[in-house]
């Protein structure tokens, strides 16, 4: 079967050689003549294979607890036990190992390998019960497994594979996901904030510039246009940011010197691989590979320009003292005169205020302080929480943070609440609950 497929267009590799050999164990262990979706699935998790853990943890999904599942449920396979003679896929397997090969074809590979082969598994709606199977009652299971059948769960699940692949490429590999400069408009309030009660009276005095600029002189703002928020990483420093835009409904610019500094020391040791590179020439103009230290002078300069172009807005510098972590004292020195060059030039005239989060002041460049920059300081010192209307979880199908009060994800729209499997109740998260409260059951421990 492998030949005639080899023959065909492909040649197989060996981790898809061992997804096919697993997949004829796994059918030989159910009785099975033919091996369909479902034994390739059971195959792949099996397998231990780097791409393949990749591809789930895209998708939202755990590889390692899938796995063991599938050893709750359908039990180890002998994998020593050869079939008598060899088995062939069934209709819907060989649509599975067509798709792969499209996959394949598709991303000009040589060969055809076993993540090929899980991108066609994953998009077949006969998979769909097994992988429901496979989650565990506590676990929120994705929208496109519980709403979506048949042709509609193949739709889906392509939509969902495209749109992971595009944001893959987009961020590269290693490159982190989130940007280094960043505009938005937060939402959050000192509302949604308990404790800290000190550090926001200190503030206020800021929101209120920025709210109301053409009440202020310049003179009477001068010791409130370069804030200094002091404090441990641990105490959400840039939430309580995010509140100060929130509250003074402003734009919020922020440039993240840390991930800027963590991307300059891989530069510098050739540590950022060619496709990471094309991506930041392409998410950033500016970037010069060959020339990093006017890169890091450029970003800085792009970062300023975009606070302008926003005012009234607040500008962020994030991890103001990483700048000390730069290997090498030529870039560490060009940013940090940019960075004195850009506030020096900053239009004072628009209602325009930047605030820097920092652990060791220590660390900071003296010179940049002694010229009169960052002259007003807030130590964050009392410990705050977060109001339990803005608490945020983790959604387990695309990874990132929503509200705790939502009941679906704005970002690939699963369902975050959890039900019981036995009627279909929502579960109330309440601590030491055990049993369902509508049918009594048993499925919370």
């Amino acid at each position: 079967m492998i030949k005639t497929m080899q023959d065909r267009r492909l040649a197989f590799s060996s981790s898809a050689r061992a997804v096919v050999r697993g997949a004829e164990r796994e059918a030989l262990h159910m009785h099975a003549s033919t091996y369909h979706p479902e034994h390739l699935f059971l195959s792949i998790l099996r397998l231990d294979d780097e791409l393949d853990a990749s591809i789930f943890s895209l998708l939202g999904m755990d590889i390692r607890a899938l796995r063991r599942m599938a050893t709750e449920v359908v039990g180890n396979v002998e994998i020593g036990r050869p079939a008598k003679h060899e088995m062939h896929p069934s209709k819907e397997a060989q649509e599975c190992l067509d798709w792969a090969m499209a996959f394949a074809e598709q991303r000009h590979c040589s060969e055809l390998r076993a993540d090929h082969i899980l991108l066609g598994v994953l998009r077949h709606p006969q998979v769909q019960p097994l992988l429901l199977l496979l989650f565990s009652p506590g676990e929120v299971i994705p929208s496109y497994l519980n709403e979506e059948s048949g042709i509609a769960y193949t739709n889906a699940m392509d939509q969902l594979i495209q749109i992971k692949i595009r944001e893959h490429k987009r961020v590269g590999k290693h490159i982190s996901n989130s940007p280094m400069v960043k505009c938005e408009r937060p939402t959050v309030t000192f509302a949604d904030i308990l404790g800290a009660n000190t550090v926001k009276q200190e503030l206020h005095s800021l929101i209120a510039y920025l709210r109301y600029p053409q009440l202020y002189q310049r003179s009477r703002t001068t010791a409130m246009e370069e804030t200094l928020l002091v404090g441990h990483p641990c105490t959400e420093r840039t939430l309580l940011v995010h509140a100060i835009a929130g509250e003074a409904v402003v734009s919020l610019v922020s440039l993240s010197l840390s991930k800027l500094v963590n991307l300059i020391n891989a530069l510098a040791v050739d540590m950022v691989d060619a496709e990471d590179l094309a991506w930041l020439e392409q998410e950033y103009p500016v970037f010069l590979r060959d020339d990093l230290a006017q890169t890091a002078r450029n970003l800085l300069h792009v970062t300023f320009d975009l606070a302008k172009n926003w005012a009234p807005c607040l500008l962020f510098l994030e991890d103001l003292d990483a700048l000390s972590r730069l290997e090498n004292k030529e870039y560490r020195l060009a940013l940090q005169r940019q960075l004195g060059v850009e506030l020096d030039a900053l239009d004072w005239q628009l209602p325009t205020a930047v605030i820097a989060t920092v652990y060791k002041p220590e660390n900071l460049d003296p010179a940049l302080v002694e010229v009169g920059h960052f002259n007003r300081r807030v130590t964050l010192s009392e410990s705050y929480a977060v109001h339990p209307a803005a608490q945020t979880k983790l959604c387990l199908s695309c990874k990132q943070e929503v509200l705790a009060a939502w009941h679906y994800c704005v970002y690939c729209g699963a369902s975050l609440v959890k039900t019981c499997p036995h009627c279909g109740a929502p579960h109330v998260e309440v601590e030491g609950a055990r049993y369902c409260s509508s049918c009594g059951s048993d499925v919370w421990s």
